[in-house]
């Protein structure tokens, strides 16, 4: 009897469609998300959008003017021009596009030290845990470094340097829409909760001739040299007020502001803050928070950011009625802006 074996292929070796490699190397794209963050930082210091703000330079100048070894830097600027960063005009021959203008230092709407922040090796550390924060949902950041966020960047004075300049570049243009947006002029005294350095108070009391101001954050960074610079047209309408706004807030605002605030505070202490704010408000007063939206993909990583880091999250509007309802407060209206922001306008019960 003769038996007939077949043969199969160990391998499939069929050629995978033409759509199928367009999505792997999509996801593969995806995946080395990091290289373009730190791509992204590399252009902010050494300041490549800075050198191209009056028109475009050869790669070879470039890397004179930065030091830099010219082949590698060849490698990052085509990588850029990719990303929509930078154009290439000529051969070797590159540009600013609009993108890229928000990398120079003093644009308008310049997001550079925000790009610097978020290559920072104080973040890294944390996001390879990331997995920890969905069995926890807490951060990821704290049992890694062994200190809070907030702790870390105190005993680090240059990261907190680059996070104050991120957060003031964020501020300025953040400010300018909050004003746009929102009609501030029933209000005769202003308490920005968490305000740093004054860049929202000072916009707002710019456009206010008669209105007041109360500045309150820690005492550090009230009485800093950036908060006094910024509020110095206003001596006479903005008081300056150090503390702690998980233990109290000052009385005697008719609007309470909190901008970014709210995102980066668990649930309780959220209720702790927001509480304190109720205790301190009359009964006519009003709560504007100002956080970024939620449905966007800047919103959504932002929401993961925040995760890892302070064990935190963006919240929904229904969310943030249930977190006002808790606290005394009830949702009066939501305010769209020109900015990653929305506004989420509050009265006491």
């Amino acid at each position: 009897m003769t038996t007939t074996f077949s043969v199969q292929p160990a391998t499939d070796f069929s050629v995978q469609p033409a759509a199928d490699i367009s999505l792997t190397q999509q996801l593969l794209a995806m995946t080395l998300g990091v290289a373009q963050t730190h791509a992204l930082s590399v252009a902010a210091q050494l300041e490549l959008a800075d050198l191209m703000k009056d028109g475009s330079q050869s790669v070879t100048a470039l890397a004179a003017a930065t030091r830099t070894h010219l082949p590698t830097l060849a490698r990052l600027m085509t990588m850029l021009c990719h990303m929509g960063v930078f154009a290439e005009t000529a051969p070797g021959q590159f540009s600013c596009t609009p993108l890229g203008a928000l990398l120079q230092s003093d644009a308008p709407n310049s997001v550079r030290h925000y790009a610097l922040l978020m290559s920072g090796e104080w973040f890294s550390h944390a996001w390879p845990h990331l997995i920890q924060s969905f069995y926890t949902g807490t951060s990821a950041f704290e049992p890694i470094i062994g200190t809070t966020i907030y702790e870390y960047f105190q005993q680090h004075r240059a990261a907190e340097a680059v996070l104050h300049e991120a957060m003031s570049e964020l501020s300025i243009q953040e400010s300018l829409a909050i004003h746009e947006a929102y009609d501030f002029s029933p209000y005769h005294t202003i308490v920005d909760v968490g305000g740093g350095h004054g860049g929202l108070m000072a916009t707002l009391l710019r456009a206010l001739p008669h209105g007041r101001g109360i500045l309150f954050d820690l005492p550090s960074v009230v009485d800093s040299t950036q908060a006094m610079s910024m509020l110095e047209h206003f001596q006479e309408r903005c008081q300056l007020v150090g503390g702690d706004f998980l233990e109290a807030v000052p009385s005697g605002g008719d609007i309470y502001m909190l901008k970014r605030i709210l995102i980066d505070r668990t649930d309780a202490e959220a209720r702790t803050l927001l509480t304190n704010i109720r205790a301190a408000m009359g009964r006519r007063g009003r709560l504007l928070v100002a956080d970024p939206e939620s449905h966007s993909l800047y919103g959504m990583s932002l929401d993961m950011f925040m995760l890892v880091m302070f064990g935190s999250r963006l919240r929904t509007n229904a969310e943030m009625q249930e977190l006002f309802a808790q606290s005394g407060f009830r949702l009066t209206q939501t305010v769209e802006t020109c900015s990653t922001l929305r506004l989420l306008e509050a009265a006491p019960v």
